[in-house]
């Protein structure tokens, strides 16, 4: 299942569409329109939201949850003379993996769910992302 999500710029709600060809994104709480959805194909030459042409891939993967499977591990050290770090780390990088990508417009800071072409992105630069700062 392909889908669009974001931060509406009129609600400032997130929200999770499924597009169609040719038709218009827009917010199912405020009707906000977002852009045009043209093609599966045309997705990534251009955001349909906000016409921006940089894309980089992410995991699907709440960092809240890592950053709590690591602290967890941190506060057992004294009780496990250390051996909790490498046995959580193990358990958060298994997460990790078996986590889908998401691609995310660096602009508007959309994220494409199920689209195929997942692996053709790099990961966040941070040069990048400076650039379009002002935007968010």
């Amino acid at each position: 299942m392909k889908t669009i999500s974001r931060h509406c710029p009129q609600c400032k709600s997130y929200q999770l569409i499924e597009p169609q060809p040719e038709t218009d994104i827009q917010c199912p709480q405020c009707a906000a329109s977002w852009g045009v959805y043209v093609s599966d194909d045309a997705v990534f030459d251009r955001c349909p939201c906000c016409t921006c042409r940089q894309f980089y891939a992410a995991k699907d993967f709440n960092q809240a949850l890592g950053c709590l499977i690591m602290g967890f591990g941190i506060v057992l050290v004294p009780w496990t003379f250390g051996l909790s770090l490498p046995v959580f780390a193990f358990v958060d990088w298994l997460l990790y993996r078996r986590v889908p990508a998401v691609i995310c417009c660096y602009r508007c800071g959309s994220e494409f769910r199920g689209f195929s072409s997942t692996k053709d992105f790099k990961p966040f630069m941070h040069h990048i992302g400076l650039k379009y700062d002002k935007y968010r």
